[in-house]
């Protein structure tokens, strides 16, 4: 049996309402943080890797953490080379709110979403996230739509990447870990 003729879930102002409604959520709940796009110097396609790239930007965007029990990952790992520690972190950032602050930036390697690899600073825990992994389709298609996006980031290894974005707090990591 088809759906019901009289009620359209695909409707765009039923879309700008529930966006508007997870934009008000993220402004209440979710926290500052520091988007830092990173600038490509001179990419290896061999490795995949740039070791001079820089950051030399940020946004300062609501974000929302999704698991609120600690950080999630493997935590401490004994491996072959001794303790690895890995802190993973889910956050959750609104395309619209993205597209207002962020997306007109020319550094972007795409300006249609966060880009892996660029970081996130969460000035709560004074810590750097790596983006390792953007889903766009959570939740999948509610209302017609994709009203956010969810980064799976990784706690960020300082390697010797230039760090300028004019912020004090996030300038200082260059000088304290090089």
């Amino acid at each position: 049996m088809p759906t019901n003729v009289y009620f359209d879930t695909g409707t765009t102002s039923e879309q700008r309402l529930y966006e508007d409604l997870i934009i008000e959520q993220l402004k209440i709940y979710g926290q500052d943080v520091y988007y830092l796009p990173r600038k490509l110097a001179n990419k290896d396609t061999v490795f995949g890797e740039d070791p001079a790239s820089s950051f030399d930007d940020s946004y300062i965007i609501e974000m929302y953490v999704d698991k609120t029990d600690g950080y999630m990952g493997d935590q401490e790992i004994i491996k072959k080379f001794g303790l690895e520690l890995r802190d993973d972190i889910t956050f959750v950032v609104s395309k619209a709110r993205w597209e207002t602050l962020i997306s007109n930036n020319t550094d972007l390697q795409t300006s249609k979403r966060p880009n892996e690899g660029d970081l996130v600073y969460f000035p709560t825990t004074k810590a750097f996230f790596e983006i390792q992994f953007v889903e766009h389709e959570q939740p999948f298609y509610q209302q017609s739509a994709l009203p956010v996006y969810t980064l799976s980031c990784t706690k960020w290894e300082y390697a010797s990447e230039r760090v300028d974005t004019g912020i004090t707090d996030i300038d200082t990591v260059e000088d304290s870990l090089s």
